[in-house]
C-alpha cells in the first residue's frame, strides 16, 4: 500500500502529460514555440537515442507527436485503475528511458533531468504490479479463484473474463474520450512562426569598368564590399526580418543555429537558438524565447534567462545591415 501513492502520481501525470500535448494549439503546428517536429529535432542533436528519432518519428512528427500523447493517456488510465499494470508500466517506462536518452541527456547534473526519476519510479510497478492495492487487477485475481477452487462466483459477480474485457472497453472508450476532448478544446494556434534565412558569401558588387572587364573575361572574381566585416556571410534581405519577428540561420564559425530578432523599432539584436539547459533550439513568440523541450524562456533583447530550468543566457552573436541585407558576422 505504501506504493499506492507513487501509482497514482504516476497515472495522473501520464493522462496529464498526454492532455497538455493535444490541448496545446502549437504542438502540431510548424513553426510555434512548442511544436512536435522542433522538439523531436532538439531530443536527436547529439544524443544516444536520437537514432531511434530520426528513423521513426521526425520523419512523421505529427503521428509521432500524436500517438505518444494517446499513449501516455492510455497508459496513465490504466496505471491509475491498476488494469494491466505490469505492461502498461513497461510502457511507461520504456518511453521514459527514450526520453532520457533523448530528451534530458544533455541535463547535468542527471538528475536535473526527470525522465531518469520517472524510470526508477516506474519499476516497483513492472516487477510487482498492484498487488496489495486497490486496483483492478486485484479484483480480477479474486474473481479467478472460485473457478480454480471449482466453486461458484458470489452472487452477482460477472467472471474474470467478462470484468476484463469491459475494463479494457472502458479504458479504451476514456482514452479516446479525453484525448478528444483535449484536442477539440485547443482551438486554432494565433502565434507566428520563426522564419529561417539561408547563409551565403555576399555578392560581388561591380562598377561600369568592371562590367567592361568582365565582359572580356569568362568569370571575374568575387569581392566583398569593402565596409563589410571580414568573413561577413549574407543571410537574405532586410525585408525578410520584419518588426517584432525573427528568423533563425546557421553561425557562420561553426554551423549551429543562430536566431536574429527585430524589435518594434527596427533594432537587430542576435544570439544562439542553442537552450543552454539541454540543447534544444528556441523559437520566438511575443518578445520572447521559448525552448519547446523543457519550457525554458529567455529575453530576445538580452538573451538573460527569464524562466527555467536553464540557468545560463543565450549567448549573443552579431549581425549587421547593409544594402538591404542581413549578414552575420562571426564572433
Amino acid at each position: 500500500m505504501a506504493l499506492l501513492p507513487l501509482r497514482l502520481f504516476l497515472g495522473v501525470t501520464f493522462i496529464y502529460a498526454g492532455v497538455q500535448k493535444l490541448s496545446d494549439p502549437g504542438f502540431l503546428h510548424k513553426g510555434a514555440p512548442t511544436y512536435i517536429g522542433t522538439q523531436l529535432h532538439g531530443f536527436a542533436n547529439g544524443t544516444p537515442g536520437g537514432f531511434l528519432l530520426r528513423a521513426l518519428a521526425i520523419p512523421h512528427p505529427t503521428l509521432a507527436g500524436v500517438g505518444v500523447a494517446i499513449t501516455e493517456i492510455a497508459v496513465g488510465i490504466l496505471v491509475t485503475a491498476g488494469l494491466l499494470t505490469r505492461p502498461a508500466a513497461a510502457v511507461g517506462l520504456a518511453l521514459n528511458f527514450i526520453l532520457f536518452l533523448t530528451n534530458s541527456w544533455h541535463a547535468h547534473p542527471y538528475f536535473l533531468g526527470s525522465d531518469i526519476v520517472f524510470v526508477f519510479g516506474w519499476l516497483p510497478f513492472v516487477i510487482a504490479g498492484a498487488q496489495g492495492q486497490p486496483s483492478l487487477d486485484m479484483e480480477l485475481v479474486r474473481r479467478a479463484r472460485p473457478s480454480r477452487r471449482g466453486a461458484d462466483l458470489e452472487p452477482g459477480l460477472v467472471t474474470r473474463r467478462v470484468l476484463l474485457r469491459q475494463a479494457l472497453v472502458g479504458a479504451g472508450a476514456a482514452t479516446l474520450g479525453i484525448a478528444g476532448i483535449a484536442y477539440a478544446v485547443k482551438g486554432s494556434y494565433s502565434g507566428g512562426g520563426t522564419a529561417s534565412l539561408a547563409a551565403s558569401r555576399p555578392r560581388r558588387t561591380r562598377t561600369a569598368a568592371t562590367s567592361r572587364h568582365h565582359a572580356h573575361r569568362s568569370h571575374a572574381t568575387h569581392k566583398k564590399p569593402a565596409h563589410l566585416p571580414s568573413g561577413a556571410v549574407r543571410l537574405g534581405p532586410s525585408n525578410a526580418v520584419q518588426p517584432g519577428k525573427a528568423a533563425t540561420y546557421r553561425d557562420p564559425a561553426d554551423g549551429r543555429p543562430d536566431i536574429v530578432i527585430r524589435d518594434g523599432s527596427g533594432q537587430l539584436t542576435a544570439m544562439s537558438a542553442v537552450c543552454t539547459h539541454a540543447g534544444c533550439e528556441v523559437s520566438y513568440q511575443s518578445g520572447q524565447l521559448y525552448c519547446p523541450c523543457h519550457g525554458s524562456v529567455f529575453s530576445a533583447r538580452t538573451g538573460a534567462v527569464q524562466q527555467g530550468p536553464a540557468s545560463q543566457p543565450l549567448p549573443i552573436k552579431h549581425v549587421t545591415e547593409s544594402g538591404g541585407e542581413i549578414y552575420a558576422v562571426p564572433s
